[in-house]
């Protein structure tokens, strides 16, 4: 799908140069690259993927809408899994993804589970269920944290934190961790995503309170909870959103749905039988944050797995070392 954004600018692009003539797109002493040659190439190798994902779009848009501030809410989630703003940009760079296309990937997103889930009802016997079975993996703490080396340094740090000095302002200056950039925050967390000793204590800490120092593999963390959510009254619409994946239906099922009612007729013979194919169709770019993998670390310093993190947080975590 990233190159498929890529590919789809493309195409557009060349669509109105195509009548337009046939000038070259690249000169060489082998012989010129035609506008025409070059968009049926792009035409013939992505034109079905690209073509699928148009209409699927229109067809979306067209019975579904999704507001810009549910947009803005799930980018907003979706950012705050990064330690900072620079290493999200990064992550949508090393995607060929600009905000815009990021953006616009979630809104479609959004509105397939609107599709997946339209008529589709949860009651509060299943919510309840739901949350018997999942409280321990649904309950989530935000916290912020300054990390450091050495157990003096951390211990000084204390000190100066009983003798109420700003937790933000010491993480900004001394957090070898990128959360620095934010005050140390570290955002929202489920257990399973941090080290076992940070995790741990974050837990253990009611909303405001401050550990001492925890040691793990990464150094010494000061931790402050600034949120808990560990009630079913809490995490309500989060429950409901979980029943709803697990009742939504088949996103293939969807979109063939939507196509057979949508009246879609192709004008292309190139493409005459592209929704008559039984096979999957190419869905929208999957954007869930709890998909995001991968993006869910919430820094390469505190991540259980530091294997799975991202590129752009190895760059962080060599330009400390």
């Amino acid at each position: 799908m990233k190159k498929l954004v890529v590919v789809l600018a493309v195409l557009l692009g060349l669509s109105s140069l195509a009548a337009c003539g046939n000038s070259a797109v690249v000169k060489t002493k082998g012989g010129d690259v035609s506008q025409d040659e070059f968009y049926k190439e792009l035409k013939t190798r992505y034109g079905d993927q690209v073509l699928q994902e148009m209409v699927y779009e229109k067809l979306l848009n067209d019975k579904y809408k999704v507001s810009k501030k549910d947009v803005d809410k799930k980018v907003d989630e979706v950012k705050s899994q990064f330690p900072n703003d620079t290493a999200f940009k990064n992550a949508l760079k090393q995607s060929k993804l600009s905000e815009k296309d990021f953006r616009k990937n979630v809104k479609q997103q959004l509105l397939l589970f609107k599709a997946q889930t339209d008529g589709v009802k949860v009651s509060e016997k299943e919510m309840k269920d739901y949350w018997d079975k999942n409280k321990d993996k649904l309950k989530e703490v935000k916290a912020s944290h300054i990390l450091v080396k050495d157990k003096k340094t951390a211990d000084e740090i204390e000190k100066k934190l009983k003798n109420g000095e700003d937790f933000a302002k010491l993480a900004k200056k001394y957090s070898t961790d990128p959360s620095k950039d934010k005050g140390g925050d570290l955002g929202w967390f489920h257990k399973g995503e941090m080290v076992k000793d940070f995790e741990k204590k974050a837990f253990e800490l009611k909303k405001g309170q401050i550990s001492d120092p925890v040691k793990s593999q990464y150094g010494y963390h000061i931790i402050k909870v600034t949120g808990k959510k560990d009630t079913y009254d809490q995490l309500k619409s989060e429950i409901k959103h979980a029943v709803l994946e697990q009742k939504a239906k088949p996103a293939q099922e969807v979109l063939q749905n939507l196509v057979k009612k949508g009246d879609v007729k192709v004008k292309d013979d190139q493409f005459k039988d592209l929704f008559k194919q039984p096979s999957a169709p190419t869905q929208p770019t999957q954007t869930d944050s709890k998909d995001q993998d991968k993006n869910k670390d919430k820094s390469d310093q505190t991540s259980k797995n530091e294997d799975k993190n991202k590129d752009s947080k190895q760059d962080q975590e060599k330009s400390q070392s």
